[in-house]
């Protein structure tokens, strides 16, 4: 309760309540459009994040992606994802899908955590040159097998990165297959900003002409089935048509701990360390990165979920509040993610 009115107070002051943990670079696919795979990971040992699980409460933080690289390579995911939940923050943990196990799943199941299984094609071809391994049979086999667990402590979903190999054909049938399955469905843009996080892939790339029939169907879709993705839908597509985007939420709504345990703005700005603090050695430093990011959006911006998606929400608060009862009917059938 206390770590809820936190998390109110953050919100109201514009400060983050979100934090991407990358808990460690490493990684079991190689997916030529990231970057983060390809360095060195400098994991934290269990107790060490401990150590930040206590500050980010504080700070009021309410919520976690336990993100890489692949989370489910360290031994101690389930053991951090409890730390998170024991300190009242909710975690989503964000798998490619290859180490999902049906007594990790159960056991995913049975605490109040999200789950996110990134899977981009239907078709083998498109996954190898997507993500950089031959292993779709396994990652469908894997859905396939805790599909069967119904009582669940959060949202269950899968997330295709749209990129110019995706056609609409094939995310119609994720999108079949996913709700067979009782996943929760969503697409996001491909993103490429400094190179730090999301890599140029020139095979991968498109303008919005090539992905506009995708978007426009999954909105349609959303209006109906997932009204926040419907919102989210809408400036993914303003954003892919070039329209000027309103400043992001890194700093503001949500910030990046590294798998070294330092924390940065987001994820393509890992060179700027920051400190949770109090409320003024906070505030000082949004003040003092405000230009680089003031820059960022004007001249590169990016979609990252993680950097807009809360302030769109936010911004569409009084719509949200209207459409409150046919919201919380959709979160009966794929899990609560908040």
């Amino acid at each position: 309760m206390f770590q809820k009115l936190r998390v109110i107070k953050n919100v109201l002051l514009k400060r983050p309540i979100l934090t991407i943990f990358d808990v460690t670079r490493l990684c079991n696919q190689r997916c030529p459009m990231c970057n983060i795979w390809r360095e060195k990971s400098d994991d934290m040992p269990t107790n060490a994040i401990l150590e930040k699980i206590k500050e980010l409460k504080k700070f009021g933080v309410g919520y976690v992606y336990l993100q890489g690289g692949e989370p489910t390579i360290r031994k101690d995911i389930l053991q951090i994802t409890d730390m998170f939940i024991n300190h009242g923050i909710k975690p989503t943990i964000i798998t490619n899908g290859l180490l999902l196990t049906n007594e990790f799943a159960e056991k995913i199941a049975a605490r109040k955590c999200n789950l996110s299984i990134s899977i981009d094609t239907l078709k083998p071809d498109v996954f190898v040159k997507t993500r950089g391994v031959d292993k779709l049979p396994i990652v469908l086999e894997n859905i396939k097998n805790i599909s069967g667990i119904k009582k669940r402590g959060g949202n269950w979903s899968m997330t295709s990165t749209i990129t110019k190999l995706s056609d609409l054909e094939d995310i119609k049938a994720l999108r079949e297959f996913a709700h067979a399955h009782g996943f929760m469905y969503a697409i996001r843009p491909y993103i490429f900003v400094t190179g730090t996080a999301g890599r140029e892939e020139k095979e991968l790339f498109y303008t919005y002409a090539d992905v506009a029939n995708i978007f426009e169907f999954m909105t349609e879709k959303a209006e109906k089935e997932n009204y926040l993705a419907s919102l989210i839908y809408k400036k993914h597509i303003a954003y892919l048509q070039g329209k000027p985007m309103k400043p992001c939420d890194a700093m503001k709504r949500s910030f990046l701990l590294k798998e070294n345990g330092k924390i940065s703005p987001c994820i393509e700005y890992t060179n700027i360390e920051l400190e949770p603090g109090g409320f003024f050695k906070f505030r000082k430093q949004q003040k003092q990165h405000a230009e680089i990011f003031g820059k960022c959006n004007k001249e590169s911006p990016c979609f990252y979920n993680d950097a807009r998606a809360i302030g769109v929400l936010i911004n569409n608060a009084p719509r949200i509040f209207l459409n409150a009862p046919r919201i919380v009917k959709q979160m009966l059938v794929y899990g609560n993610f908040f």
